[in-house]
């Protein structure tokens, strides 16, 4: 059996002034914009250190009312990305009025068909859960909710009604709608 032997391979020729600048000067303007972005959205090097996506936030525009349902824009721009913003309350209430018209409570919500969320894309959709809606990161959805005959009767001459959603860890956020 013969082994057959390689070739020495030529050795590299070290590198010139020239590229050691160009390499030097490239790490250091990397570092210098690694260091303004943390700075200009975190401001962690002067200043508080804030992290913008360390909670959830979900945004409720275009959520409509009427007095057969409630339809909820639901929204999650920025958050945590490891795990979804999980909805296990939606309350209605009437402006001057101390108690919800109406709430959805975790079994309410996890009891929705499927036919009442309306993904806007398909990738990341909410999708009920076991105790409630499950929001990911970026999801964007109209969930309809029905009102019961009770609350119909109490809105039907109000104007204008506060939603207020609530997630697993305490957050709440309203908007206000009107009645239509």
């Amino acid at each position: 059996m013969q082994l057959e032997q390689k070739a020495p391979r030529p050795a590299q020729e070290p590198a010139t002034a020239l590229e050691l600048k160009q390499s030097w000067g490239m790490v250091i303007v990397a570092a210098a914009l690694t260091l303004f972005t943390y700075q200009a959205f975190h401001h962690g090097l002067w200043g508080k250190l804030v992290n913008y996506n360390k909670t959830p936030k979900l945004t409720l525009s275009g959520t409509r009312l009427t007095t057969r349902d409630l339809s909820l824009d639901i929204y999650r721009p920025n958050g945590p990305d490891t795990y979804g913003s999980f909805v296990v309350q939606v309350a209605l209430t009437e402006p001057g009025r101390a108690t919800p018209v109406e709430v959805w409570g975790p079994k309410a919500l996890a009891a929705l068909p499927a036919t009442a969320i309306r993904n806007r894309y398909h990738f990341q959709q909410v999708k009920e859960g076991p105790w409630g809606l499950v929001v990911p990161l970026s999801a964007q959805a109209r969930v309809t909710l029905p009102l019961s005959p009770a609350a119909a009767r109490v809105l039907a001459g109000s104007r204008q009604a506060t939603v207020t959603v609530e997630d697993v860890s305490g957050l709440h956020w309203q908007t206000t709608v009107p009645v239509r």
